[in-house]
Formats: C-alpha cells, sequence, structure tokens
C-alpha cells in the first residue's frame, strides 16, 4: 500500500547498478513504485516486478512518477534520457556530503560517502559513486561516472560521458575530454583528450577512440523565400540537384491543405539525408496528421545510403519525431537507389522498372537490343527520320510548347488519368530553373516531330521522364529511333545507366515495350512504403471504410482511412 508521505520513483534498470540506487533512494526514505528494463533477467527485481520496454521504448508509459536511470553505462543512459521525455529525480545518500552552494541536475545520483564541494556543478544524469570526491568549483558534465573512492581535486572539467576509474586522481585545474576513459588508479596530471583513454601514475594515453559520430534531425519547411534558396542549396552542393527532389518538381504536388516540408539529417554537422515530404490534415480527427512523399522517386536521399548505419540514425530520429507530432501513418516512395533498405515500416515491392546500362561504344549497345529494337530502328532509317536531342539553353519555349502537343496527344489517345496530365507552365518551370538536368529527344519525319522524350539527367544516369508518339507515324517506327538514339548520344557522354520506367503493372504492354531495350539486363524494383505510427487513431479513422467496403477493393490501400467511399 502507497505511503502517502513518501517520494514516489520509477526506476529504469534492474542490473547490479539498479540495487545501489535503490539503497540510496531507501536511505531518504524514497517509495519506489516502478522498475523498468528492455531485457529483464527475471521477473522480480529486488522483490519489486519488473516491466518489460520493447527496444523502441513504444510501449513505455510516459506519465508517472519521476524517474532514474539505474544503469551504469554512460552511452545507454544517455540513449534512455533522450528518448523517453518524462520528468527526472536528482538523489543524494544520505552519508554523503554536498555543499549547500554546489549544484545537481536532474538524473544524477551521489552515493553513499561520496562529496561534492563548493560551487562544484554537476550535471545529468551523472554518477558520483561511493566515496568519490568532487572539490571546490568542478565541473561534472552529463553522464559522466565518477567510479569509488576517486579523488577529483580543485577546478577540474571532466566532460560528457567520461568515466574516471575507481581510486584515480585528477590534479586541479584538469580537463577530461568527452567520452573519455580513465583507468583505475591511475594519476592524471594533464589534459586527457576527448574519446582516449588514460592508464597509470602518471596518467598516459594508451588509446585514442574514434570520435563517435554525431547525428541531428532537422524540419524545415518551404514556405519562405529564404527558406526556399536554402533547400536549392543543400540539393546543388550534396545531392547533384536531383530532379526528383527539386522545390519546381515537388511544390506542383502540393494542394492547399498539404504543408511541404522536409527532414535533414547531419553527421557531425555536415548534411547527409535529405528527405522532401508533404505533411496533411486528417479531417475527421483533430490535432492528428500522416504524411506522405511526393509521386515520383523518393524517399531518403543519402550521399551514400549503402552507410546503412546512416538510414538507421535517419528513420530512428524521423520515428521519434512522429511519435512526437501526432503523425498517425506515413507513405514513402522510394527512388531505385537501395534507399529501401532498413526502413522501420512496412515495404512493398510495387514495380518492376527497366533499367539498362549504356555500353562503353555504341557496337556492344547495338548488339544489347532485342532484333524488334533493331528491325525497327532500320525501318525508321528507311523512312529517313532524324534525331535531335535539346539540352540546356537549346530547351526554349518552343521547343517545350512543341514537345507538349505531342505528349498531349499521347495522353488523350490512351485515355490517360488525370494525374498523367501536365500543363505546359509545370514543364517551362521546372526545365527553367534546372536546365542542366534535363534533355528533350526529338525524332522527325519530314521535319515534324514524330515522338518525343524529356530526359532526366542526374550524374552519371538518365530517366525518361514523359513523352509520346503521334499515332500517324507509329509504322516509321519513330520511338525505337528515338531511344536508340538517345543512347548514341549517352555513350558520348560516358552516362552509365537509362531508366526507362516500368509499366501500368509488371509485366503489360508498356513494361514489355521498355524491355526490349534491355533484354539481359536487371531490372530494379520501385518500392513503397507504409507506417502505420498511431494505430490506435488509424484504426478508429479506417474503421467506417473497412465497414463498408470489401476486402479485395480497400485492403491495398494506404492510409486506408483516405480511400473514398
Amino acid at each position: 500500500m502507497d505511503e502517502p508521505n513518501k517520494i514516489k520513483v520509477r526506476l529504469y534498470g534492474a542490473g547490479g547498478h539498479a540495487y545501489v540506487i535503490i539503497d540510496t533512494l531507501k536511505s531518504n526514505g524514497y517509495e519506489i513504485t516502478d522498475v523498468f528494463d528492455n531485457a529483464p533477467k527475471n521477473s522480480l527485481f529486488a522483490s519489486l516486478k519488473v516491466e518489460k520496454v520493447a527496444t523502441n521504448y513504444e510501449n513505455f508509459p510516459i506519465v508517472g512518477s519521476p524517474m532514474i536511470i539505474a544503469i551504469g553505462n554512460n552511452k545507454i543512459r544517455k540513449k534512455i534520457a533522450k528518448v523517453l521525455d518524462v520528468d527526472y529525480i536528482s538523489i543524494t545518500h544520505k552519508s554523503a556530503m554536498v555543499a549547500t552552494t554546489a549544484t545537481i541536475d536532474k538524473g544524477t545520483v551521489v552515493f553513499a560517502g561520496g562529496i561534492v564541494q563548493s560551487n562544484a556543478k554537476i550535471g545529468k544524469h551523472v554518477i558520483i559513486n561511493s566515496g568519490a570526491s568532487v572539490d571546490h568549483d568542478s565541473i561534472i558534465e552529463d553522464y559522466a561516472h565518477i567510479a569509488p573512492q576517486v579523488t577529483l581535486c580543485g577546478e577540474v572539467h571532466v566532460k560528457e560521458g567520461a568515466f574516471i576509474g575507481a581510486n584515480s586522481v585528477v590534479i586541479p585545474k584538469v580537463t577530461i575530454g568527452k567520452w573519455a576513459t580513465v583507468g583505475a588508479g591511475s594519476v592524471v596530471i594533464e589534459n586527457v583528450p576527448d574519446y582516449s583513454t588514460v592508464v597509470g601514475n602518471p596518467g598516459k594515453v594508451v588509446k585514442k577512440k574514434p570520435k563517435a559520430k554525431e547525428y541531428n534531425l532537422f524540419v524545415k519547411d518551404l514556405k519562405t523565400l529564404e527558406e526556399i534558396n536554402v533547400y536549392k542549396e543543400l540539393l546543388t552542393n550534396y545531392w547533384c540537384n536531383n530532379v526528383y527532389y527539386t522545390y519546381e518538381y515537388l511544390k506542383y504536388y502540393e494542394n492547399s491543405t498539404d504543408e511541404l516540408r522536409y527532414f535533414l539529417l547531419t553527421e557531425d554537422g555536415i548534411p547527409a539525408t535529405i528527405m522532401p515530404f508533404y505533411i496533411r490534415k486528417i479531417d475527421a480527427i483533430e490535432n492528428y496528421k500522416d504524411v506522405i512523399t511526393p509521386y515520383g522517386y523518393g524517399g531518403p536521399l543519402c550521399k551514400d545510403c549503402s552507410k546503412t548505419k546512416i538510414l538507421n540514425h535517419f528513420w530512428s530520429m524521423v520515428d521519434s519525431w512522429y511519435n512526437k507530432n501526432n503523425i498517425v501513418s506515413e507513405f514513402v516512395r522510394f527512388n531505385l537507389n537501395g534507399n529501401h533498405v532498413n526502413y522501420t515500416g512496412e515495404l512493398s515491392a510495387t514495380l518492376r522498372n527497366v533499367k539498362g546500362t549504356v555500353k562503353e561504344n555504341d557496337e556492344d549497345q547495338w548488339t544489347a537490343f532485342s532484333t524488334k529494337v533493331r528491325n525497327n530502328y532500320r525501318k525508321a532509317e528507311k523512312h529517313e527520320l532524324t534525331f535531335k536531342l535539346y539540352e540546356g539553353n537549346e530547351i526554349t519555349d518552343s521547343v517545350i510548347e512543341n514537345f507538349h502537343k505531342v505528349y498531349i496527344e499521347t495522353m488523350d489517345r490512351n485515355n490517360a488519368k488525370e494525374i498523367y496530365y501536365f500543363p505546359k507552365q509545370y514543364f517551362e518551370n521546372l526545365i527553367h530553373a534546372n536546365p542542366n538536368s534535363f534533355a528533350i529527344a526529338k525524332s522527325y519525319k519530314d521535319n515534324i516531330a514524330a515522338s518525343v522524350e524529356l530526359v532526366i539527367i542526374n550524374n552519371n544516369t538518365l530517366y525518361a521522364f514523359l513523352g509520346g508518339t503521334r499515332a500517324k507515324y507509329f509504322e516509321c517506327r519513330p520511338n525505337d529511333f528515338l531511344r536508340v538514339e538517345i543512347l548514341k548520344w549517352a555513350v558520348q557522354q560516358e552516362k552509365k545507366f537509362y531508366i526507362l520506367g516500368g509499366g501500368l503493372k509488371d509485366d503489360d504492354g508498356l513494361y514489355k515495350s521498355k524491355k526490349v531495350f534491355f533484354p539481359k539486363d536487371d531490372d530494379v524494383i520501385f518500392y513503397t512504403g507504409r507506417k502505420i505510427i498511431n494505430k490506435e487513431i488509424y484504426d478508429s479513422l479506417s474503421e467506417p471504410i473497412v465497414s463498408a467496403t470489401a476486402c479485395d477493393e480497400v485492403c491495398n490501400y494506404f492510409p486506408v482511412y483516405r480511400r473514398p467511399y
């Protein structure tokens, strides 16, 4: 039964260090209400029930009594403190001595016999272990551990996460670097570098640890001209102005209720990953929103997505932001460069895309085509088709207008969905803002554009973005001629890949018309990602639609609650 006059405290950690914490709490008459651990060895700890916490902490009860992290490992203590946004309490054993002018921040514990002298400043989640002495005007930063019987003389500065081993002595005015280790029994007479290990009398550096990388996530708006220009500069300087991430491309898909933003992950202060997204209001419920990435190839854009730690840090921080900002669900369209790896939601292999390797010479490229392509090209030559590729400043408004007419004719002929129709102004804005990222290719019959293609250029890769062919010239095979000529140009430019995309579904006629250009190359999978962040809200929003609609019509739609019914 709870005792009303006792201060109630929760513990995170059920190991050896926690026993000492419990003794310190009991020495001051605290009541321990709960013990949590993500890998408890037993269901009981010190006669207290241990509640198991998921590795992502999603089931941890944020609301409750103040807490102490009862874990001796400095890095783990920091990780938990950063994730669990709860009220922390500092405790001092009744036998310890703390000067009235000393300050001790939240989460810190001073064990039995510990001494903290005048004007000393102790940070958050610090351990001042049994019999350790911190003399006047010393500074101990967050997450440090001062082990049993350590003597820190006056004006010593111990930086974040440092560990000072048992019975060590640090003479006055010495600085111990961030996350450094001082071996037991050492006598430290000079400053210790960050991340290094010092042992002996006098203490000597025996190991310099590589500096741990620091990751930070920023969530940025794209509203003001200044914000837009900062984004454009980032994209140009770090990601070669990838067209699918350009502001002009993104802005077109934004509607009046969406907010266009982007995540920016930095590694040691340097931009490492960027992901634009739309945050959307959910009309059915106040204060909740969801996230979707723009149409096309998107998701996190990394400097090197093969370094999976980057994506691990990215998604961990993004998910944390989602949880704190009432995001219900997320839908991501990934690019074709492996950025789906380590996604924390459910991945769907949505569509095969044709991706071909550009050969080193025209002869090898020619033999790589299917027989059908080679025959159609020869037929086009007999019809005396010609080819022109427009780049950079050659792409004038009249070139765009001519391209647009052929493109619209093609959309109309195929009864294309509205989403595939783009106005001429869209192309003008996109191309003129990013002239070096585009080419417009045209094949001509009697000086009339018979087939056209807008090509995106991103480093060594070409993307067939949009195009079309006039029906009256089908017999001349202008599209086959066009793409063979584009590949000749790609060979000259030493490009490596040409991505033609997929069909409306795998193995349909559109897909097959593209595959003939690269019959021996492996396709690349276009992945989409689905993530439910708040399942309770998601289910409550989806229930009316699920109840009113057959599963085969609704089960593949995401998020379900946005499906019209």
